[in-house]
Parts: structure tokens; C-alpha cells; sequence
């Protein structure tokens, strides 16, 4: 007997908003990890990210009745989960203001341990293309990582990131013209092992 296909995101959600509260865990298993990857990346306290994961879908169970539809679950959950977050990175620092716009950090770590037959990385390199990283701004990480390691589109990158459509697309041409510059003088090979090794760590 063959298979029934997996719903889709969207099918779970309109289940769940029917009063179907099973079919969240398989909304939750299907994007905890990108949530817990993404919010380590904000911040370093993983016990915290955890948390506000977990509160995340208890709010969304709690708010059932009153969510609307969606065709964008994983834009839904990104975003919930980003300002449930600050929110409490802010709660922690409220002697010390803490700013939204340049948050505790965002580290993109993967590529000293990126190896791939295509790309003959050498160490030194992969140092190179870390370095290369390290000069972007906070915002500039943020809006690379959504895009390549994420695959989200420009409208998806501006809601999260609180941007108009323009800002988002501008802000990511900028950081790859400083990834351009930062490498300039590398092989061309050398150069463009970046954008492929951002689509190979997608998870």
C-alpha cells in the first residue's frame, strides 16, 4: 500500500488551528533545530534560546483560537521566535540598554570545518573566508545567513529583520561587495567557494 504523502507545512497549520494540537509537534520537529541554530546566533546562552523556543509554541497553543492563517509557517515561527527572544535578552540587560539593531552577536562558525571535493579549501583559506565574515557588521551576518544558509527570499529577510523590501536586498549586496572586497586578490575559485559553502551548511 503506498505511502500518503507528508502535509505540508500550511495543511498542519490549518489542522492545528481546527483544534488539531497533535499535528504541532510535527511543526515543531521540522523547524527546532533551524530555531535553536538561529538563536544561537544571536545569542551565546543556549539554555535561554531553548526556553524561548519552547515558549514560543506554548504561546502559539495558547493564541490558537485567535492565529490566523498562513501560507508562511517557518516565516511565522522565525519571527515569533526572534522577538520572544530580544525581548528576554532585553529583560537581562536592563541596567545596560541592549540594542536590537547590533544584539549580543551573530557568529557564523562553520567555515573552518567546511570540506568539500568541489572546493579544495586549504586552512589558510578557510581562516581567509572566517576572517573574511568576521568584517561584516552584526546585520550584514544576520541578513547573509537568512539568505544563503536559510534560503529565504528578500520579503521573508525584511519581516524578520524589520526592514522595507529595498533595505533587505541592500543590505545583503552590500555585505557581499565587503565579502568581495575583503577577498580581493584570491582566486576566483577561492572566491566563490564562499557563496557555495553558505548553500552547502544550509540545515
Amino acid at each position: 500500500m503506498p505511502r500518503r504523502p507528508e502535509k505540508n507545512d500550511h495543511e498542519l497549520w490549518v489542522a492545528f488551528l481546527k483544534g488539531d494540537q497533535q499535528v504541532l509537534s510535527l511543526i515543531y520537529l521540522r523547524h527546532v533545530n533551524a530555531l535553536f541554530d538561529y538563536g544561537s546566533k544571536i545569542s551565546a546562552d543556549h539554555d535561554l534560546v531553548r526556553d524561548c523556543i519552547q515558549d514560543t509554541f506554548v504561546t502559539i497553543i495558547k493564541n490558537r483560537k485567535t492565529l490566523s492563517p498562513t501560507d508562511n509557517v517557518r516565516l511565522y515561527l522565525f519571527k515569533a521566535f526572534k522577538r520572544k527572544l530580544i525581548r528576554e535578552l532585553q529583560k537581562k540587560t536592563r541596567f545596560l540598554p541592549f540594542d536590537p539593531e547590533k544584539g549580543e552577536r551573530f557568529e557564523i562558525s562553520f567555515l573552518r570545518n567546511f570540506d568539500h571535493a568541489e572546493f579544495e579549501v586549504t586552512q589558510e583559506q578557510k581562516e581567509r573566508l572566517t576572517e573574511a565574515v568576521d568584517t561584516l557588521t552584526i546585520r550584514q551576518r544576520e541578513a547573509i545567513y537568512l539568505r544563503f544558509i536559510r534560503g529565504m527570499n528578500y520579503h521573508d529577510i525584511s519581516v524578520i529583520m524589520d526592514l522595507n523590501y529595498q533595505s533587505a536586498r541592500a543590505l545583503i549586496h552590500r555585505a557581499i561587495g565587503r565579502l568581495r572586497e575583503t577577498l580581493h586578490g584570491e582566486s576566483e575559485t577561492f572566491s566563490r567557494a564562499l557563496l557555495f559553502i553558505f548553500r552547502c551548511c544550509r540545515a
